[in-house]
């Protein structure tokens, strides 16, 4: 029996604590490896953990880890006959357009950081196709695989039904909820709607969204955010498409709530256009075209059949299994 490929996970935060687990990495890290990293352990011939530097690894994944400590620890694995692969998930590569959102920029720093580290890998992984034509300049050897929705949280797909309101949801970090302000200048066309706003904390813009339709706000939790998506009706991420930063997102603030049977509503980001080709919502850029989806979206039969399309678009493309076994592919073919 062959021996299995031996893979640890490092992270900015891991690399500098005393021991590291997936069970202690917080959301935004978590949410890309923690699940995978289990499912290959269970699956695939890969014997799988958060990065210990004591012990010799196959294949070692930097997760948008590239500061110097990163990039020390790199090189050291790589000179006791390791793979370093990076896993691309934040556009740093690009300075470019107009940063309305605080702490979007990157600095100098950190795209010469990126750079490095995208050049010295011997793979890159990135996690959206945006970012991964950016990455092919810089390093061949590398490929795209989204983020992953565990969908054990979402066993119970929404049941619409006729009525209203008709409950919209958001979710993000507060400091970039600053599109949301196209809400309220959509103005009749908001009538028999509502909104939840799910964040870390209550942005600014709450108020002006209260003035427009009934607005609450719930922080962030994971598995109580699931439960929110199981009672609302349409998932929305508008977005103002101006630098490179936020070209380079992922799909990952729609198919959570497409995994939940929610038609999404968003605009033509990237990634947005590729998880809604299977017809799970409504793709809007204008402010006439946001009017015509929300009153499409009042029919309860036209949401719940976008609705199915979003949940199977998940299950066949974005769910835990389907993007782990690209991944743990991927790696033994390192």
């Amino acid at each position: 029996m062959s021996r299995r490929l031996s893979v640890g996970w490092a992270t900015s935060s891991s690399l500098a604590a005393d021991r590291a687990t997936f069970r202690g990495l917080e959301t935004s890290v978590a949410m890309r490896i923690a699940n995978v990293g289990r499912w290959l352990n269970r699956n695939l011939p890969i014997r799988s953990e958060m990065y210990r530097p004591e012990r010799r690894y196959d294949v070692v994944v930097f997760v948008k880890a590239m500061d110097d400590r990163a990039r020390r620890e790199r090189d050291r694995v790589q000179a006791a006959g390791a793979k370093a692969v990076f896993d691309a998930n934040v556009n740093y590569y690009e300075i470019w357009g107009d940063y309305e959102l605080p702490n979007t920029q990157p600095t100098e720093e950190q795209r010469a950081a990126a750079v490095e580290m995208t050049e010295r890998a011997d793979a890159v992984v990135a996690d959206s196709t945006y970012i991964l034509d950016v990455v092919k300049t810089l390093n061949d050897r590398a490929t795209w695989i989204p983020d992953n929705v565990d969908l054990r949280l979402f066993r119970r797909p929404r049941r619409h039904r006729p009525g209203t309101p008709v409950r919209l949801v958001w979710s993000g970090r507060s400091t970039k909820a600053q599109p949301l302000t196209l809400l309220p200048q959509l103005g009749e066309a908001l009538r028999g709607f509502e909104l939840v706003v799910v964040s870390d904390r209550e942005p600014p813009e709450l108020d002006e969204l209260r003035a427009a339709l009934p607005t609450s706000f719930e922080r962030f939790d994971l598995r109580r955010y699931a439960r929110t998506l199981r009672t609302s009706d349409v998932i929305i991420s508008p977005k103002r498409l101006v630098n490179g930063y936020e070209l380079g997102h992922t799909e990952w603030k729609i198919t959570l709530g497409m995994a939940a049977g929610l038609p999404a509503l968003a605009s033509p980001q990237r990634s947005y256009v590729e998880a809604l080709d299977g017809g799970g919502g409504i793709v809007a850029d204008s402010r006439e075209e946001w009017e015509r989806a929300l009153e499409a979206l009042r029919d309860a039969e036209r949401r719940a059949d976008l609705g199915s399309r979003a949940r199977a678009t998940v299950q066949e493309r974005y769910s835990t299994p389907a993007v782990a076994r690209r991944y743990g592919e991927f790696l033994l073919s390192l």
